[in-house]
Protein backbone atom coordinates (compact mmCIF):
# COMPACT_ATOMS: atom_id res chain seq x y z
CA UNK A 1 0.00 0.00 0.00
CA UNK A 2 2.62 2.30 0.84
CA UNK A 3 4.15 2.14 -2.24
CA UNK A 4 1.37 2.85 -4.27
CA UNK A 5 1.21 5.97 -1.97
CA UNK A 6 4.55 6.84 -2.70
CA UNK A 7 4.51 6.97 -6.14
CA UNK A 8 2.06 10.38 -5.80
CA UNK A 9 3.80 13.54 -5.81
CA UNK A 10 0.67 15.89 -4.52
CA UNK A 11 -2.50 15.58 -3.17
CA UNK A 12 -5.22 17.89 -4.27
CA UNK A 13 -8.15 18.13 -1.59
CA UNK A 14 -11.18 19.52 -3.21
CA UNK A 15 -14.23 20.60 -0.30
CA UNK A 16 -17.41 19.57 -1.44
CA UNK A 17 -17.81 21.70 -4.58
CA UNK A 18 -15.01 23.51 -5.51
CA UNK A 19 -13.59 21.45 -7.95
CA UNK A 20 -16.37 18.68 -8.25
CA UNK A 21 -20.02 19.44 -7.59
CA UNK A 22 -20.77 16.34 -4.96
CA UNK A 23 -23.50 17.95 -3.36
CA UNK A 24 -25.88 15.30 -4.61
CA UNK A 25 -23.14 12.91 -2.83
CA UNK A 26 -23.16 14.90 0.41
CA UNK A 27 -26.79 15.36 1.07
CA UNK A 28 -27.78 11.59 0.51
CA UNK A 29 -24.99 10.40 2.70
CA UNK A 30 -26.46 13.16 5.57
CA UNK A 31 -29.51 11.67 4.74
CA UNK A 32 -28.81 8.30 5.85
CA UNK A 33 -27.31 9.39 8.68
CA UNK A 34 -30.30 11.34 9.33
CA UNK A 35 -32.84 8.42 8.88
CA UNK A 36 -31.04 6.14 11.47
CA UNK A 37 -31.81 9.06 14.44
CA UNK A 38 -35.07 9.43 12.94
CA UNK A 39 -34.43 13.06 11.99
CA UNK A 40 -35.79 15.19 9.19
CA UNK A 41 -34.04 14.27 5.38
CA UNK A 42 -33.06 17.57 3.85
CA UNK A 43 -32.46 18.41 0.25
CA UNK A 44 -29.35 20.28 -1.34
CA UNK A 45 -31.12 23.66 -1.28
CA UNK A 46 -31.64 23.34 2.55
CA UNK A 47 -27.87 21.50 3.00
CA UNK A 48 -26.66 24.93 1.10
CA UNK A 49 -28.83 27.12 3.76
CA UNK A 50 -27.48 25.77 6.61
CA UNK A 51 -24.70 24.53 6.27
CA UNK A 52 -21.77 26.28 8.69
CA UNK A 53 -18.34 25.91 10.44
CA UNK A 54 -17.31 24.72 12.62
CA UNK A 55 -19.22 21.64 11.49
CA UNK A 56 -20.97 21.19 14.65
CA UNK A 57 -22.82 23.98 14.19
CA UNK A 58 -23.85 22.56 10.57
CA UNK A 59 -24.27 18.97 13.07
CA UNK A 60 -26.88 20.62 15.72
CA UNK A 61 -28.96 22.26 13.04
CA UNK A 62 -29.65 19.17 11.97
CA UNK A 63 -30.98 17.72 15.44
CA UNK A 64 -28.18 15.85 16.29
CA UNK A 65 -26.89 15.99 20.37
CA UNK A 66 -23.55 16.12 21.13
CA UNK A 67 -24.46 16.24 24.68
Amino acid sequence: MIEKIAKYKHVIWDWNGTLINDVWLVVDIMNKMLKKRNLPKIDSKEYREIFDFPVTKYYSKLGFDFS
